[in-house]
């Protein structure tokens, strides 16, 4: 081979290796810029990322850890998560079982785990873990974290009120049902079921068409599709079911998703036929009170009347007995006064007066309260002065002075509250007697 030759192998074998070179270089910092941006999204991610060995220690574990379970990276690499104990005694066989298997080749994805942080509070992770594979065997494990203990929480909230609602929905007095936007059934609570008389699989998926084949619940189309346009309605229906008219109370409100779009209605029926019939039969005897409450006062009325014509017809009584006195006893004993008659006599004839006087004094005008407070001896000289007797022929007929007749026809006047007043006594006195 002559120098040229060798010159230009020699050439091509420089060019080569400074291309092998150039490339090396190119991969070296391709595997850089890899290793920065692994380094960059490592340290940025917010689930937790980390690697454990066959010996289940930690070798690297991502800075977010810091936030989820409040350990810096440094207080667990080096270290099993048994030693630090961030996983409860109850979880380490579940972790060791699995990492076993990842350790022969397996993948593990979204296993959940119970945490413990480091400030003694419980969080819930869901783990992913994929075998690291070098010259065929498995060296480590490769696991991202992510905290779902705002999830798990959610879960179970979610358990407990679906738990709440159905214990409540099973065990309602009401009938619970929901409907969906075609108004079908789609569920129905076990009061549904005993109100009807069928099992839901027979009601399910059904309209009131068919579950009221006499039309009587027709007229809730209208009002269940004032629901699904977003009112919530109220209000009583009657419905024939089993040959039974019922009558129902029922509150019906519109369903939406997580978006506010109405999905369906939810309805609350109450069966209020025995208080309807209640509210009848006392509506009735209300009916009934009140028909004998108007004869009791039509009756009281009647007795009324008919105790004003007793009062009336004693006051008649007692005025005929009166004028009978007038007619036939009071003229005779006057005749008799007038007569000459010894002291014996005319004090006998006196006694009678008074004592007839007296049995008639309740008599003389017991509806007059002025007439009730004259004195025998002026009820006397009222009725005479009432017949037309002059004061001079009072005290002939009564055997005393004018002036004690004027004395007791002043008396009367101040009773009749007409002392002081142009007023006929006699007229008066008439009048009183008018008006009994």
């Amino acid at each position: 081979m002559n120098e040229r030759s060798l010159y230009q192998e020699l050439k091509k074998r420089v060019r080569d290796l400074e291309k092998v070179v150039t490339d090396r270089r190119k991969t070296e910092e391709d595997l850089l810029d890899l290793a920065e941006k692994y380094r960059i999204h490592f340290s940025l991610a917010n689930d937790v990322i980390y690697t454990t060995d066959r010996n289940f220690t930690v070798t690297s574990v991502s800075p977010s850890v810091q936030d989820v379970l409040g350990y810096k990276p440094e207080e667990l690499v080096g270290k099993t998560l048994h030693e630090v104990k961030v996983i409860p005694p109850e979880y380490v066989e579940k972790a060791l079982q699995e990492t076993l298997r990842v350790l022969q080749g397996e993948k593990i994805i979204s296993s959940t785990y119970q945490f413990i942080t480091k400030d003694g509070a419980t969080k819930y992770g869901e783990i992913s873990g994929v075998p690291y594979i070098r010259n065929g065997q498995v060296r480590e494990i490769i696991s991202v974290a992510r905290d779902i203990t705002e999830r798990i929480e959610m879960e179970r909230s979610l358990r407990e009120s679906e738990e709440r609602f159905r214990t409540i929905f099973e065990s309602a007095q009401d009938c619970i049902f929901i409907k969906n936007l075609d108004l079908e059934y789609v569920f129905v609570n076990p009061c549904m079921e005993k109100v009807f008389g069928l099992p839901s699989e027979e009601i399910l998926g059904k309209r009131n068409e068919a579950l009221f084949p006499d039309g009587s619940g027709a007229e809730s189309v209208e009002v269940d599709r004032r629901v699904l346009s977003g009112e919530v309605v109220e209000g009583e229906y009657s419905r024939s079911i089993g040959g039974d008219s019922l009558t129902f109370h029922a509150i019906k409100v519109p369903m939406r998703d997580s978006m506010g779009a109405i999905t369906g209605l939810c309805g609350i029926a109450r069966d209020i036929t025995e208080r309807k019939r209640f509210e009848e039969q006392l509506m009735t005897k209300e009916r009934e009170l009140a028909s004998q409450a108007r004869y009791l006062e039509e009756m009281n009325i009647t007795l009324k009347v008919l105790l004003d014509s007793r009062e009336r017809e004693k006051k008649h009584a007692q005025e005929a007995i009166v004028s009978k006195a007038r007619k036939v006893i009071y003229p005779y004993l006057e005749k008799v006064e007038a007569c000459t008659l010894d002291e014996e006599c005319r004090v006998y004839l006196n006694i009678i007066r008074d004592n007839l006087d007296e049995f008639l004094a309740p008599y003389w005008n017991p509806s007059s309260q002025q007439y009730l407070d004259f004195t025998p001896m002026e009820m006397r000289i009222a009725d005479l002065i009432k017949q037309g007797k002059s004061t001079k022929e009072i005290a002939s007929m009564l055997k005393v002075s004018p002036f004690a007749v004027s004395f007791h026809r002043s008396n009367v006047r101040k009773k009749c509250g007409i002392h002081n007043e142009k007023k006929n006594l006699r007229a008066y006195l008439a009048t009183m007697d008018q008006d009994r």
